[in-house]
Formats: structure tokens, sequence, C-alpha cells
């Protein structure tokens, strides 16, 4: 070996010494920086002309791939899982618990407390207030629980947007890097500041959707999700709301990949992060609860109406006008039983009485009078106002039946035969009509509407519907348009949904003429309405009004309830008392001021079993408003307190992962420390070898 090789050696060894010294300072310096991962020199010994060894070193950014996917991985089970109990446990929250006060569901026992109150003395102007009092604390109560749980839906919404705009940031900052480590590698320079910014990234990237990451053979990484779609490179993807999807006031989400400016649909591509959260307590959680609640405030709102239209207001209003049911006048009437319609003076005696034999079809008057009518609410109701003659009048349009009389200082009682009542899919003629509803709504709040297959539709052929398919997490998979034809019945309009909904769902007709859609695909969760230009009749109601379709139109029951504007104003005619007009004759008295019956069963309506339909994530059921209330509260408690536990799981699995990767890329002080002396001895050792041949040199040249 000659001098000049062993002053090379010296001099590539204080070289390498010097960088590993750099590196090991370097980790000393990030030991508590986020997301930093440590420095390692790894020396290597080559062989220069002249038999020199030369001492070189690689520093490389010590980095477990699989450590790091399988975190990235549990980060976005995290985020997506804390998103979810997030919301829900704010969702649960405003719903409260059953037994506390100030919550929807305290305000339910007063209500029927305060009827039942009222059945003691129902002369007392004071307890006809307090019940209405109860009743409108309960209404606004609902109302502002249903506009509180859309505004959290709107808040997942929004937060949904800011998300993606960092998602979009951070994609583009990656790229960028790359671009940046890539003319580092090319020059040979070393680029591990911007690989551990781009790993800070990343790593905030995962939270946000579920990626993997690949190398790129000259630096840098290509970010996919999980299922393989390019969401950057060297060009950053974008995350948008979409545009050509089914719009709406929750649009779905798109990904423009790079160097692209086609939309693809990512929802079905996500597996976990904080956008898939988000996306389900948007789509899926949120609407589940809103529907619940729609359908227990709706079958509240019914189970007081009910109990209000059995009984009598003393004295009697001299005219009842039902809400607009939906219904059309050629609907048939679809009745059994009978039902009486008695005009009473003052003291509540009898002035006129007529019997309704559905079975028969016919109208008979005190007189012993018979008027026939053909089965349709149209001719019904024109044989109803030739019976009365020149008592009274009967009209029915716009889908509201009105009912008046002309005797003067005369009021209305409209009762079901005791021995067999009027009935019409459960409900009795005046809870029908909503001739006497104390609750009331511009849109039907109850979908049982009592059709056959056999009536006709009412809809105009043309108009149309736009269905959204949603998948079991919410994501809208794609879209019908479906267009009324040339069918007149409900049974045909059955047909051409089922035709147009072939291999996802078919429709269902119950008894009580409730409409609604069975799944018959495993992808599809949920039948949606994204647009509705259909109207029935006179009516002004669209299909999915009449029979509760979709999502929005179950949910919006809670809102716009309120008590009848007559009886808000004259609490004289809450009907706290009950007339039996079958078989009375004129002159017989069936309404007294004492009587209380008529309270006693809008007291009862909270603990008198019903039908609840399916609504949401919860199954149909037959069971009181009360233990409904319980059911709902129990279902909403459950949902946040499962998704809290998964939220847990989710953070214990991560937690394991990202110590053990600490624990190979982290900094440990102490070892960094005895590096740190090691490189130093290897750099004076390296030194006192280029002095020894220095010193040799001078030897020789002395010698000369």
């Amino acid at each position: 070996m000659t001098i000049s090789s062993i002053m090379q050696t010296g001099l590539s060894a204080l070289s390498a010494n010097q960088q590993a010294l750099k590196a090991t300072s370097t980790n000393v310096a990030n030991v508590n920086t986020v997301g930093y991962s440590r420095l390692d020199a790894q020396f290597r010994s080559t062989s220069a002309p002249g038999g020199a060894g030369v001492v070189g070193v690689d520093i490389k950014r010590v980095a477990n791939a699989y450590l790091a996917a399988a975190e990235m991985r549990g980060a976005a089970d995290v985020s997506a899982a804390d998103q979810l109990a997030h919301f829900m446990d704010r969702a649960q929250g405003l719903l409260g618990d059953p037994s506390a006060s100030g919550t929807v569901f305290a305000t339910l026992d007063p209500v029927f407390s305060a009827f039942g109150a009222l059945s003691v003395d129902p002369a007392s102007a004071l307890r006809r207030s307090e019940s209405l009092s109860g009743l409108q604390t309960l209404l606004s109560q609902l109302g502002a629980t249903h506009s509180e749980l859309s505004a959290l839906r709107d808040e997942a919404n929004s937060k949904l947007q800011s998300t993606m705009e960092e998602a979009n940031s951070l994609m583009q900052g990656i790229a960028k890097l790359n671009q940046a480590i890539q003319k580092a590698g090319v020059a040979g320079q070393l680029s591990s500041e911007a690989e551990t910014e781009q790993s800070r990234m990343l790593d905030r990237l995962s939270e946000i959707v579920d990626i993997r990451v690949q190398q790129r053979p000259m630096g840098g990484v290509d970010v996919r999700t999980t299922d393989g779609l390019l969401l950057t490179d060297l060009d950053a993807g974008r995350l948008t709301l979409a545009t050509n999807g089914p719009g709406g006031p929750y649009p779905a989400v798109a990904m423009i990949a790079p160097r692209t400016t086609s939309e693809i649909p990512i929802e079905s591509h996500l597996q976990g992060g904080e956008l898939k959260g988000l996306l389900r307590a948007r789509d899926q959680e949120i609407p589940d609860l809103m529907q619940a609640f729609g359908e227990f405030a709706g079958g509240t709102a019914d189970a007081i109406n009910a109990a209000h239209n059995a009984g009598t207001a003393m004295p009697p209003p001299s005219q009842v006008t039902g809400r607009n049911t939906g219904l059309i006048g050629t609907d048939r009437l679809n009745f059994s039983g009978a039902a009486n319609i008695g005009f009473l003076n003052t003291n509540g005696q009898v002035l006129q009485n007529y019997r309704i034999d559905f079975s028969a079809g016919t109208i008979t008057d005190e007189a012993g009078a018979v008027t026939s009518f053909a089965n349709s609410i149209g001719d019904f109701a024109t044989a109803l106002n030739t019976a009365f003659g020149t008592n009274g009048t009967a009209s029915f349009a716009g889908g509201s039946l009105q009912l008046a009389t002309s005797v003067n200082g005369a009021g209305i009682a409209v009762t079901d035969d005791l021995a067999s009542p009027a009935l019409r899919a459960g409900k009795g003629f005046s809870h029908t009509f909503a001739l006497n509803d104390l609750v009331t709504k511009s849109t039907p709040f109850n979908f049982s509407t009592g059709l056959s297959g056999a009536d006709l539709h009412g809809f105009a052929a043309g108009d149309s519907v736009r269905f959204a398919l949603r998948d079991t997490h919410g994501s809208i998979l794609r879209t019908v348009d479906f267009m009324i034809g040339s069918g007149t019945t409900i049974a045909s309009l059955r047909s051409d949904l089922d035709a147009a909904l072939t291999g996802y769902a078919q429709t269902t007709f119950d008894a009580s003429g409730r409409l609604a859609f069975s799944i018959t695909s495993k992808d599809v969760g949920a039948i949606d309405v994204l647009q509705d230009t259909t109207l029935r009749g006179d009516t002004g109601i669209s299909m999915s009004g009449l029979f509760g379709l979709g999502q929005e139109i179950p949910a919006a029951r809670a809102t716009g309830l309120q008590i009848r504007s007559a009886i808000s104003a004259d609490p004289n005619l809450i009907a706290a008392a009950q007339a039996n007009l079958a078989g009375a004759a004129v002159g017989t008295r069936v309404l007294t001021q004492g009587d209380g019956r008529g309270a006693l069963k809008l007291e009862a309506a909270g603990s008198t079993s019903r039908n609840f339909a399916q609504a949401g994530s919860l199954s149909s059921q037959t069971t009181t408003v009360n233990d409904y209330a319980a059911r709902l509260a129990g279902f909403a408690g459950g949902r946040a307190h499962a998704l809290d536990g998964a939220k847990a799981a989710a953070q214990s699995v991560r937690d394991e992962i990202k110590t053990r990767r600490q624990g190979e890329e982290g900094v440990n002080i102490d070892e960094e420390l005895v590096k740190m002396t090691t490189y130093q001895q290897a750099y004076s050792a390296a030194s006192r070898m280029i002095t020894a041949a220095k010193d040799l040199y001078d030897i020789l040249l002395n010698m000369v």
C-alpha cells in the first residue's frame, strides 16, 4: 500500500464519519419531532485504483413499509370511527334520556297527564289552556329536534367539504415533494428533509382517506386508495363534489385523477378515513335516526288525532273541515261498518241524525229516508249533500271533506258506531278525513292511505320521479328515472315501479294502503327519492308525499306540526266529550258539559297500541307511543355506544402498531449518543491515519 493510498483511505474515512455524525446530530435534534424517521448510516468499503481502500457511507431514512402501511390503515379506521362516534353521540344527546327533563321525550307525559286532568273538569278553561300549552310544547320540541338533527347533518356535510379541501392541499404538497425528491436523487443529493415532510403529509392524508403508498423507482411515492384508484404521483388528483351525479343538497364525492378531467365517484373506493366516516354520518346514520324520529312524531300526532276524532266538543262546531288527505274523488271508499253524523243544538240534543251504512251503501236520516251512494268518495260526498237537504252541505275537493250545518245555532258531531264502527285502514270515519284533528300539518304524516290496487293512482302520464339506490352505508350506487306510464290504477303503477327497479327492489302494498319498497339486492340498503314532479289529482300532493317514499319526507313529519288553528283560537273546541249517536232520536241529549270521556281517550292515546312502520334501522312494530319513544331513545343510545366502542377498538390497534413503528423508526437518544461517540472516535482515528501519512511524506522528503 502506498502512502498516497493511505492518505486517500484516511480522507474517505474522515468524510464518511463526518456525514455519519451529521446524520446522528440530525436525529438527536429531531428526537421530539412528530412523524420523524431516524437516519441510519451504513458504511461500505470499496477498492480504488492503486490498491487503496475507500470508505463510503449511505445515509438512509429508516422506514418499515409494512408497519407504515399498517399504521395508515389503522389511522383510517380510527378517523372513520371517530367521526361516526362524534356525530352519533351528539345526535343521541339531542334526543336525550326519556327519564330526564328538558328532552323531547320528557314532554310526552305532561301532555297526556293534562288531558287526564281535563277529564275531571271538562268545563275548566284553565285546564283546557294547560292541555293546549303542553301539546304545543311537545310539537315545538319535535320540530326543534328535527331542525337540530338536520343542522347536524348539514354540519357533517360542511366538515366533509373542508376535509376534502385539506386532502387536496396534502395531495398537491405530496406531488411537489415527489418532484423535489426525484430531482435530488438525479443530482445525487440527500433528500431526507423532503422525505420526512412527505411522510408527515402521508400520515395526515391516511387519516382522511384510506391509502396505500408505493415507492417510485426514481424517488418519491405513488399514492392510491386501498383498491388501487390513483390519487397522486408527480401530479396531484383532486377531490370534488360531483357535478354529474344525482345532485341534491348532499351531492356525492368524486375524484379527478392526475392529468384527467373526468369525475370518478370515490365513495365505493373508500374503506376508511374521515371522508368515509363523514359520508356515512351524513348519508346513513343521521338520516336513519331522523326517519325513526319522524315515525315517532307522525305516530304520536296520529294517535292524538285518532282519540280526538272519537270525541266531540261541547257545544259542537257548526262546520268541520278535514285537511288535505291526498285522496281524490274517484278513490273507493273502502270503508266497512257504520258511522253517524248528527246536527245538535247548544244543549247537546239531536236535531238531525244521519246514519251511514258503508256496507249497504246507504245514508238514512232520522225520518227513515234513504239515500244511496256508490263506492267512491266523490259519489259519497254528493249523496251526503243530497241527504242533508236544506239542513246542511257536504263537499269534497282538494283532498278535503267539508261538512256544515245550515240549522241556526246547531253544531256537528261525527261518531263511529259502537257495535260496528266505520273503519278504513284501521281508521274511523272522522279520523280518515281528519274532520276533527287536534294536530294538523299541510302534508300527510300517516301513510296508511286506505287505497286499494283497483283505485286510480291519479298521477298524470309523463310525470317523473328520480330514485337513488343507496348502499348499506348510505352512498348512492346509481339513480333510476321513473316515468308515470299509461296505466291508470295503483296496481299498474306498482307494476311499472317493479319493472323500473328490477334487480334492486320490488314494491309492497299492505291492507292499509301503504306502499313501500322491499330490497331484493344485497348491495342496496335503501331506495331514496331525489326528485318528484308528480301531483295527485287536485290535491297537490306528490307520489312520494302520499306514500312517504324516500328519506326526506318520512323524516320531515316531525316538523310543521301544529295545533289546529280553530282549536288554538278557541280551546272550547277540544273534543273533551263523547257522543253516542247510534239510534239517537230527535230530542235525545247526547252531549253534556260535564262529559270528560273524550279527554279520557286523549289521555289513553299514549298507552294505546298502534302500528309503527319500519323507519331507518328500526323495524316495524306494534307498541304504544310511550314504549316507542323509549325504544327510539335506546336505539340512538345503543348506536352511539357501539360506535364509540368501535372507535376505542380501532384506536387500540393503531396505538399498538404506532408503538412498534416508533420503536423501529423513532430516535432513541441513548443509541444515538453511542453512535456519536463511535463516529467521533472513528473520525479521530482517520485523522491520526492522515497525520501518520503526512509524517511519512515528510520523512521521505527529508531523505531526498
